[in-house]
């Protein structure tokens, strides 16, 4: 089994939401988790920038399995844009490459108008200065070779991007977007849009999904709850997996089955099974679980037809724990 002793608390599998301080990456703060509450496993979801702060969710153990799953596919920022400066990196962390020199008297209107141009469904390139990958590197280790690569370009989603206020040169600001959006990218476009360049200067995030900052512990709160002997705020491997549905295994058989990733052919489940699944959709990841809530597995639905198809069946994506595991 694969825990974590902390002061004589075992964890198996949990999640963590730190409050990520500026200045660290988000693989540094994984680091500084594992050296602290002595996890063989810790992963985390959502990459935040060393200069942003704010959620960022950790996976402890056997929940690093569960990160996939996880539904974060709405993110929440607010954040400073700093007009009249671009640089290498979008943000006050690279080498500024342009000044403006003119006036940044923008009113209230005038820049509404330019956030009010990326809401909805849009084409995002990526940072030159980011982590996805091209060929198999990151964007950055081309960028710091000197290496010219095309950035690549997807489709993002902007719900709501809102001006809280402006005083020259920092417009604060809050969006609401989807997973994989580079608010970077949406302030250098701003500043292109007005005329003068611009970069992000402070960037927090709020929320990722059912994760927000209510949840986070800073890394020091976490220090000093481990010296004390506390248990840290985990959030279980079914909490933050309330958007999945869920079936009770409480035979042993079909529990064996599951632990060895057989699947269930429908011939074998509860009478109560179909009837729960039938509103269900094919390969929908379903949660299954014993009597008394534990995790044992996720299962994909088959593409059931009528109700004599011999391969309508659950088939097991993810075991939790495996036969002979311990």
């Amino acid at each position: 089994m694969s825990s974590a002793k902390i002061s004589g608390l075992m964890i198996e599998a949990g999640f963590l939401v730190i409050d990520k301080p500026e200045g660290l990456t988000s693989q540094r703060v994984v680091g500084k988790i594992k050296q602290l509450m002595r996890c063989r496993k810790v992963g985390h979801t959502g990459t935040l920038d060393p200069l942003a702060t704010g959620v960022l969710p950790i996976a402890l153990n056997r929940a690093t399995r569960l990160i996939q799953y996880l539904d974060e596919d709405t993110k929440i920022y607010s954040g400073e844009i700093e007009l009249g400066v671009e640089s290498d990196t979008l943000d006050r962390d690279g080498e500024v490459i342009a000044r403006y020199s003119g006036s940044l008297d923008f009113d209230r209107e005038q820049i509404e108008a330019v956030l009010a141009r990326y809401l909805g469904q849009i084409t995002q390139t990526a940072p030159v200065y980011s982590a996805i990958k091209s060929k198999g590197r990151p964007l950055y280790a081309y960028a710091r070779a000197g290496i010219e690569v095309k950035p690549p370009e997807r489709r993002i989603r902007i719900d709501k991007f809102t001006l809280l206020s402006y005083k020259a040169p920092l417009i604060a600001f809050r969006v609401v977007c989807s997973k994989g959006t580079y608010v970077r990218s949406l302030a250098a476009d701003v500043g292109r849009d007005l005329g003068c360049g611009g970069r992000i200067w402070s960037l927090r995030r709020e929320a990722s999904g059912r994760f927000n900052l209510e949840q986070a512990i800073s890394l020091e709160a976490l220090n000093d709850l481990i010296l004390s002997g506390e248990e840290p705020p985990l959030l279980s491997s079914l909490d933050v997996l309330d958007h999945l549905p869920r079936l009770v295994l409480s035979d042993a058989g079909l529990q064996n089955r599951v632990a060895h990733g057989m699947a269930l052919p429908r011939s074998e489940w509860p009478d109560s099974w179909s009837a729960h699944l039938a509103g269900i959709k094919a390969e929908t990841e379903i949660l299954l679980l014993d009597s008394a809530d534990n995790l044992l597995a996720l299962a994909r639905l088959s593409d059931c037809g009528d109700d004599d198809d011999d391969d309508c069946s659950l088939r097991m994506s993810r075991v939790m724990k495996a036969a002979g595991s311990e």
